[in-house]
């Protein structure tokens, strides 16, 4: 990774009943490792990935947001992204 891209680490959250974007949030205090380990997946394009977060994966996220999860009324997905600084067309 160049050293002017950032990982961008967000927990989104959508409607239950209409699939509308509700908010996100980033994720704190998590590493892009630790995401990858927790939905056992790699970064495999290095460019984006997207995961629909379950109880499992909610549990461990939970500590570091400031959303307080509730699956009874929203689905969650866990977004990394790099953010690209700097770039010159």
């Amino acid at each position: 990774m160049s050293k002017d891209a950032e990982i961008a680490l967000n927990l989104n959250w959508y409607d239950n009943d209409g699939n509308n974007l509700v908010d996100e949030e980033m994720i704190t205090n998590m590493s892009v490792d630790e995401i990858l380990a927790l939905f056992d997946a790699p970064f495999w394009n290095q460019l984006y990935h997207c995961w629909e977060a379950s109880n499992k994966e909610l549990k461990a996220i939970r500590p570091n947001v400031k959303h307080t999860i509730d699956t009874d009324k929203y689905s969650y997905f866990v977004e990394i992204y790099k953010i690209q600084k700097n770039q010159s067309y």
